[in-house]
């Protein structure tokens, strides 16, 4: 058996010394790398041709293999497989009188080819090996979706070792294969656990996001896949996975350019256009608050609740803070909800409260603010509101008197001002509505400031809202 052996190694010997330049190649293989043969000085290297399947459309990919001598023509080509049970290399394929040859498989595994002219005394042979990973990113599917939390999960496919053989004692070798994942979420989410294919975000997003997993493997092959939960993307039941609400607002008075996070100083009439930030709402509901020190022994502590979008009403209330502590700050909170998601009718709720974020610039007055109405009707109202006048008779007798009144962008639409206390505009008591740009005003919500200075010099400001409708 040592002899026979001696003349096998001989003989495979001789074509090994060839000086022909000739080679086995893959012409779509994606990564190489080369044996590690445990008789490596006997045998040399021979290469590895790693091909990644499957393709975009979901298809195996089948590997095109090529043997060729250079300047060569009229050449015998005979393709061999490696059998791993007899470990002998089985005739596959054969073709006659060309320059090179092409054999087309999408079997991994050892591949050899002879190549033989014995008229110009051509006889080698090359040996190389097929691995054809597959490797993929199936898909990523979400796990938990819920208000406070989302889970996602990456299906791949991996097959992270393949076997070859040295070809003199057939040692079986392995060359292991791995990878490493990145995920890539746009916009960053905070609070997110990207630990491998198993992430998870907390809070759940609130607004439209990507998240693309890359897997790389050893040999720097990369996959990737791209999962975007939008409004349109909803589970089996059609709710939508982006449930998670955010709630936030800004503020703006009339006398600044750009709305406020922090506190908005105002004056009165001037009252604050709320902006709402909130992000994936679909139902909204603002409270209106005192300051939390004088909620449990005011009777206003509770201002006023609105379920709109945006508030129509400012905020226009006199702090009811006594004096030897004035605190001047409104707080406003906002519940923001998502979109249905059960049959339940369930909706994930975020809610913001900005404390002392109103503040108001006002005095205590000693008039009774329900002597002007708060809502009229200047073409078809009663002789009682069809103008804007007061409810009953002054409770002091005044010198002097003025009333300044502004829409809610803070722009003046009308004043009246007289040097004995009386409001009569126009032969009529009080305002009909029209503006001192002629025309008459909008529907909607006014503000004022009333002025007025008795007969004993004592003076005294009232601000106030009415609504005009027609």
């Amino acid at each position: 058996m040592k002899y026979l052996f001696s003349i096998v190694l001989i003989g495979f010997l001789f074509f090994r010394i060839t000086p022909l330049v000739a080679q086995i190649t893959v012409l779509n293989y994606n990564s190489t790398t080369s044996t590690k043969y445990t008789n490596q000085t006997i045998l040399g290297t021979d290469s590895i041709y790693i091909i990644y399947s499957p393709d975009a459309n979901g298809f195996p990919i089948e590997a095109t293999l090529r043997a060729k001598l250079t300047n060569e023509d009229s050449l015998n080509f005979d393709w061999y497989f490696f059998n791993e049970s007899s470990k002998q290399f089985d005739l596959i394929y054969s073709v006659d009188s060309v320059t090179s040859s092409d054999y087309k498989n999408a079997v991994q595994g050892g591949y050899k080819v002879t190549i033989e002219n014995s008229k110009k005394g051509i006889d080698t042979s090359f040996v190389a090996w097929l691995f054809i990973e597959d490797f993929n990113i199936n898909n990523i599917r979400i796990v938990v979706s819920a208000c406070d939390e989302l889970v996602l999960r990456a299906d791949t496919t991996f097959e992270k070792n393949f076997y070859y053989y040295d070809l003199v004692d057939f040692t079986k070798l392995e060359l292991s294969n791995g990878f490493d994942e990145k995920w890539i979420v746009e916009p960053t989410l905070s609070g997110s656990r990207l630990d491998g294919l198993n992430p998870r975000f907390s809070p759940s997003p609130v607004e439209p996001t990507s998240f693309t997993l890359e897997v790389t493997d050893k040999f720097k092959y990369k996959r990737s896949y791209k999962l975007t939960i939008d409004e349109e993307l909803t589970d089996k039941d059609g709710y939508p996975y982006l449930r998670a609400a955010k709630a936030n607002f800004k503020g703006i008075s009339s006398q600044e350019k750009e709305p406020r996070d922090t506190s908005v100083k105002v004056e009165a009439p001037y009252g604050v256009v709320f902006k709402n930030d909130s992000k994936n709402g679909v139902n909204y509901e603002w409270l209106f608050y005192n300051h939390p020190r004088w909620m449990s022994s005011q009777a206003d502590s509770l201002i006023a609740i609105s379920s709109l979008f945006e508030p129509v009403d400012s905020i226009y209330y006199l702090h009811p803070a006594p004096l030897e502590d004035p605190i001047l700050g409104y707080d406003v909170k906002l519940f923001a909800y998502g979109p249905v998601y059960n049959a339940n009718d369930d909706q994930c709720l975020d809610t913001i409260r900005k404390i002392e974020f109103v503040i108001v610039d006002s005095t205590e007055f000693p008039i009774n603010m329900d002597l002007l109405p708060n809502v009229f009707n200047p073409e078809h109202g009663t002789d009682k509101n069809q103008f804007f006048f007061f409810n009953e008779k002054l409770p002091v007798s005044v010198q002097y008197f003025s009333i300044k009144i502004y829409n809610r962008w803070g722009n003046k639409v009308y004043e009246f001002e007289d040097t004995d206390g009386s409001w009569i505009d126009d032969g009529h008591e009080g305002w009909d509505g029209q503006t001192r740009f002629g025309g008459k005003a909008k529907p909607g919500v006014y503000y004022y400031v009333m002025l007025a200075k008795g007969w004993d010099n004592r003076e005294f400001e009232v601000p106030g809202f009415v609504h005009i409708f027609y």
